[in-house]
């Protein structure tokens, strides 16, 4: 049983629209103390300015998260797969890379076609 989740953008973007869904994929991380692991780049591509993403906002604001930065090795690592992938999308690549990091735990995304180029070996759940 895998004791990490990692959500991307369109699981962010889930949680804004009060996804039954993603409500209960939280619901059941937490019940099982799984972390719920963000890369950073995630955030930054889905906040932002104003009080348009309040749901988003607060979940954001949970102590129980985890973040994950980026640094100059991860971003050697990322730059690699997007190479090995044929692909560009950083932030796909760095939910893919923040995944193997964590046992190649499962990943919460509504695209999975990009995350598959990227690792066709990672769990997917879609929202």
């Amino acid at each position: 049983m895998n004791k990490a989740l990692v959500l991307d953008s369109g699981a962010l973007i889930a949680v804004e629209r009060r996804s039954v869904r993603i409500q209960q994929l939280l619901v059941a991380a937490r019940a099982r103390d799984a972390s719920v692991v963000i890369p950073a780049p995630v955030v930054a591509q889905v906040v932002r300015e104003g009080g348009r993403q309040a749901n988003l906002r607060r979940f954001l604001a949970d102590s129980a998260l985890r973040f994950e930065s980026l640094d100059y090795a991860a971003a050697l690592e990322i730059g690699a797969l997007l190479g090995r992938s044929g692909t560009a999308d950083v932030v796909d690549a760095c939910v893919a890379i923040c995944a193997q990091h964590l046992g190649h735990c499962p990943v919460v995304t509504s695209d999975p076609g990009d995350l598959r180029k990227l690792d066709p070996t990672l769990p997917l759940i879609v929202v």
